[in-house]
């Protein structure tokens, strides 16, 4: 057991005063460190230690230590001679350790790499969530004490004044059995982390190498366009308020605001629409289907406008705004093992892994290159009638768009962009920027998740294609088009732009199929754009019958997982020419064995019998995490071929990560297939860049996977 601790603070972070009481800055904040991250937390001027509670495991048992007490020199001495300390969540008390100790108490600093965390080995274990949850999983005797939760939440925070209490804060002074409290509900979250740690296995050396460089990259952050992002938001406030006025003059003030979701439906009612739903999706459709043509105009503007305002990707700008330090980074944006069984990086706070790719539609002018709204006929900037074909939004549209937006102009940029919050929306990515005098350089893995998908499955002719050109979608789209792969090539030579069927019959095809995706799944790529369901249907079976080694991996691993789980003890293993996948029964455990060495673990699986079309059949199922509960999970083989692609390609990030790291590439930012760094400007190349993340780890020595297509500049981009 390692030496650890736990801190309860108090800050008005993320908290304002309005209207007599205090509440966070962000609609629907259970907290102000929910809405501003533990980084600004930790450097927010009222930020204050309350009780800190540590055990050394030397037998001497828990330690309170409160300001005003002698500071905690063994604690000192302990990280002094290289001790680790042991935290749940360790980011967020490595942080008041040494942005709010150190400052107003006077301790040494923490080293980051003497920070070990019980969150992240909860995670790997693939129980991620609060320590409350994870106890519950775990059914460890350590629980959180509701009556204590309670009492934390209290003091922890800015208190709203009351007639009979003034008062804006609890303190240890007044309220010494509050606080009696709040130290025994401390104190039982150290014995509770310590079960949770007991419980769950500890790192490999390799994962607790990725673990602490997802701290380092943490502490780091990036830089943020801090003008950019006040533009932004002023463009957004300026739309709503317009939109909202004009919703509330057609409807007669019966709905103040477009996300008013009850007065949208009463007032549709009134008009003789009667949905039980407003959703994204039902607007859309609605204003799409030319069955709706007799709605009135009062209705259709009301849902347009309702889907402008839409938009939940520009709050990150918000988020942005909250969580940017006075260096201009943010920091703390990512989370070890927060996607469950793949073992990818889960996005915190503005979530730079889950960015719009696109902006508004656009044309490009043939005379001086400048970017507008696609349905602007002439150029603004030289009044040039010629267009480029094929225009589609880049770095230099959104860097274009960003300028307009800068002028706070909000005609300006309905007239050169069309929908202000899409505009917004486009131009999100770029706001991650490299700080003055240095670069962003970044490459990612082309179809990453295909090519390990064609590597365990052995799909060879898929392999030829990512041995030579690996232009997966072009080759998936000539396959069922039947049109010659040399003519969707020469297209995007000839035009510079991909062919106007890619994404319909190569990407979509492409990502819905590969872990065996049927109707739904084309759907929810947006294969309904483009063609209706009985395509849809025809292009799967067309698929399906292309990768027959990949359709046979499917039930293949499906069949060795339920084995597993009916032999516990013995091991069954799917070999291909290039792969091997295993699974194992071991306790209550169910573990896939990657070609990584490392296990996808499936708590307490269970088989259900049942019959389909008179023939028996058995389904598995686990317990997992979902929407923050443990529940019962049934899978398949297409599942269980998802977690080993994504949690392969994740593998093969971190050795790219850790080796950028090492050549002199300081990450960033990551996102699933791709690596950002800072470098100064001029340092380093492309080339370099990518040859580093090109060499494979050992145990994927020979598969067709390379970085290409690499960027350098001064905004992060999607090419």
């Amino acid at each position: 057991m390692l030496a650890g601790g736990d801190y309860e603070t108090y800050s008005e972070a993320g908290y304002h005063f309005v209207a007599g009481k205090w509440k966070p800055q962000k609609k629907g904040a259970k907290s102000g460190l929910e809405v501003v991250g533990g980084w600004g937390y930790s450097r927010h001027p009222t930020t204050v230690v309350l009780v800190f509670v540590y055990d050394l495991k030397d037998g001497r048992g828990k330690r309170r230590w409160v300001p005003g007490d002698p500071n905690p020199a063994d604690i000192f001495e302990h990280i002094a001679r290289g001790g680790l300390f042991e935290a749940y969540n360790s980011f967020f008390e490595w942080c008041i350790w040494n942005n709010v100790c150190c400052r107003l108490y006077g301790w040494p600093a923490l080293p980051l790499q003497q920070v070990r965390d019980v969150m992240a080995k909860a995670s790997a274990f693939t129980i991620p969530g609060g320590l409350a949850l994870v106890a519950d999983a775990l059914e460890t005797d350590a629980r959180k004490d509701d009556a204590g939760t309670r009492v934390m939440r209290k003091v922890t925070k800015p208190k709203s004044p009351t007639q009979k209490d003034a008062r804006q804060q609890y303190t240890r002074a007044e309220d010494p059995e509050l606080f009696e409290i709040l130290d025994s509900y401390c104190a039982d979250d150290v014995r509770a982390e310590d079960a949770v740690s007991l419980a769950c296995p500890d790192l490999s050396p390799l994962e607790t190498e990725v673990f602490l460089l997802d701290q380092k990259i943490n502490a780091r952050g990036v830089y943020v366009d801090v003008d950019g992002v006040h533009n932004c938001i002023e463009i957004i406030k300026l739309a709503e308020a317009k939109y909202n006025a004009e919703v509330r003059a057609i409807t007669g003030g019966a709905i103040e605001t477009a996300d008013k979701v009850p007065a949208l439906k009463k007032w549709l009612a009134s008009q003789g629409v009667h949905t039980s739903t407003v959703t994204k999706d039902w607007v859309e459709a609605y204003l799409g289907d030319s069955g709706f043509n007799d709605s009135t105009p009062e209705v259709r503007r009301v849902l347009e406008i309702r889907q402008i305002l839409g938009s939940k990707s520009v709050q990150k700008t918000f988020a942005l705004a909250l969580r940017y330090d006075a260096d201009g980074r943010v920091r703390g944006l990512f989370k070890f093992c927060g996607a469950g069984r793949t073992w990818r990086f889960a996005g915190v706070g503005p979530q730079p892994q889950n960015l719009p790719g696109d902006g508004p539609p656009v044309a490009q002018c043939a005379g001086c290159d400048a970017y507008r709204a696609a349905y602007l006929w002439f150029c603004p900037q030289c009044f040039s009638l010629a267009a480029k074909p094929d225009a589609e939004w880049c770095s230099d549209a959104a860097e274009q768009c960003l300028a307009t937006i800068a002028t706070r102009d909000l005609v300006a940029v309905e007239t050169l962009w069309g929908d202000p919050l899409t505009a917004v929306a486009g131009c999100l990515r770029s706001l991650f920027t490299a700080a003055p005098g240095h670069e962003l350089i970044s490459s990612d893995y082309s179809a990453i998740e295909a090519v390990v998908l064609a590597v365990i499955a052995g799909e060879e002719w898929r392999l030829e294609i990512f041995q030579t050109h690996g232009k997966i979608y072009e080759a998936c789209q000539a396959r069922i088009t039947g049109e010659p792969l040399a003519d969707i090539l020469a297209y995007k030579e000839r035009t510079g732009n991909h062919h106007p069927d890619r994404k319909k019959f190569g990407k979509i095809p492409e990502l819905a199929s590969g872990y065996g995706g049927g109707l739904k799944a084309w759907h929810n790529f947006g294969a309904d754009k483009y063609m209706g369901d009985s395509e849809i249907t025809a292009n799967i079976r067309k698929w399906r019958k292309d990768s027959p080694n990949i359709c046979k991996f499917w039930y293949g691993i499906e069949e060795l997982a339920i084995a597993a789980v009916d032999n516990p003890g013995q091991r069954f293993t799917y070999r291909t020419k290039y792969a091997e996948v295993a699974y194992e029964m071991v306790g209550d455990v169910l573990y896939c064995h990657l070609p990584s060495g490392r296990p996808i673990p499936y708590h307490s699986p269970e088989i259900s019998h049942g019959f389909f079309k008179g023939r028996a059949t058995k389904t598995l199922s686990y317990l997992g995490l979902v929407k923050k509960n443990w529940v019962r999970i049934e899978t398949w083989g297409g599942g269980l071929t998802e977690n080993i692609v994504q949690a392969l390609a994740r593998d093969i990030l971190v050795n790219a990560l850790l080796a950028l790291e090492a050549a002199g590439y300081p990450i960033v930012l990551h996102v699933h297939d791709e690596a950002i760094a800072e470098v100064p400007r001029g340092l380093g190349s492309i080339e370099h860049f990518e040859a580093v993340g090109s060499v494979m780890p050992r145990w994927a020595k020979g598969w067709p996977i390379v970085m290409r297509g690499g960027w350098r500049g001064h905004r992060f981009r999607k090419e």
